[in-house]
C-alpha cells in the first residue's frame, strides 16, 4: 500500500487501535528517523492488522482519539496489532496537529523538509530555518501530499534553485507516490489469540513494560478504557 493511501485511511479512522495497546511513546527523534528511512527507501518493517467483525467496546483511532463505536454500516473493523507507533509517526506529521504524549508537554508534530540539505525538522524550527534558507525550499509534508506540483513550482521560483534542489524535492515526492508499505492482514482470530499475538510480537522494538504486558494479558472487552485507571 502506498504511503499516501495508508495515511489517508488512518486519518479517516479506517484503521483502529485495540484499547489494550499502550499510547504513542516515540520521541521526536524517532519520528524523524522514520521519515529519513522513507526518504532513502529503506524498509521500515511490516504493519500487522487484524480484520474482524468482533465489536470491541473501546478502541482508539491512530492519533489517540478514544471512542466507543463506529457507524452501524461499518461491519468489519481493522485493528493494528503491530505498527501503531510507526503508523502514528506517519500520520501526525502530515495532519499537523499538536499532541501530548504521557508525561510530556504538547508538541506541534507538523513536519518539514529542507531541500538544501535533505533534512527533516518540526514546526518549531521553521522560523529559524527561514533566516538562512528560502521559504520555497522548506517543504511542509502535509502540503506535499496534497499538491506536490505546487511545492516544486514554488521552489523553482526561488533564487538558487537548481538540479540538486529539484532532485531532493522529487525524491521527497516519491515517498508518497512510490514507497510501498508492507501490510500483513490476519483474519479468523478471537480476542485471546490476538492478545497473545500482540504480546509476542511487541517484545521487540521499544520494550513493553510489565504493566503493558499485564494490560494485554488481562484484557477484557470492558465498556471504558480501564487501562488508563491503572496508571493513575
Amino acid at each position: 500500500m502506498k504511503v499516501h493511501e495508508f495515511t489517508g485511511m488512518l486519518e479517516k479512522g479506517r484503521f483502529l487501535i485495540p484499547s489494550f495497546q499502550r499510547e504513542f511513546v516515540w520521541d521526536q527523534g524517532g519520528i524523524i528517523k522514520l521519515w529519513e528511512s522513507l526518504y532513502r527507501f529503506y524498509p521500515i518493517g511490516s504493519i500487522l492488522c487484524w480484520e474482524t467483525d468482533i465489536r470491541l467496546n473501546i478502541h482508539r483511532k491512530v492519533g489517540g482519539v478514544i471512542f466507543k463505536d463506529l457507524p452501524n454500516d461499518v461491519r468489519e473493523r481493522v485493528y493494528i496489532l503491530d505498527g501503531q507507533q510507526r503508523a502514528t509517526a506517519l500520520l501526525l506529521p502530515l495532519v499537523g496537529r499538536e499532541w501530548k504524549t504521557t508525561g510530556e508537554k504538547a508538541f506541534d508534530y507538523t513536519l518539514y523538509f529542507d531541500a538544501t540539505d535533505e533534512s527533516f525538522f518540526f514546526a518549531h524550527e521553521l522560523n529559524r530555518r527561514k533566516r538562512n534558507v528560502p521559504q520555497g525550499f522548506l517543504i511542509c509534508l502535509g502540503g506535499m501530499v496534497r499538491d506536490d506540483r505546487s511545492m516544486m513550482n514554488a521552489a523553482s521560483r526561488e533564487p538558487g534553485f537548481g538540479q540538486a534542489i529539484s532532485k531532493s524535492i522529487a525524491q521527497l515526492a516519491r515517498i508518497f507516490s512510490d514507497y510501498n508499505l508492507s501490510l500483513i492482514r490476519i483474519k479468523g482470530y478471537d480476542i485471546p489469540a490476538v492478545r497473545e499475538i500482540f504480546e509476542r510480537i511487541n517484545q521487540e522494538g521499544k520494550a513493553l513494560t510489565s504493566m503493558d504486558i499485564m494490560i494485554a494479558r488481562t484484557f477484557r472487552d470492558y465498556e471504558y478504557p480501564v487501562e488508563e485507571d491503572l496508571f493513575k
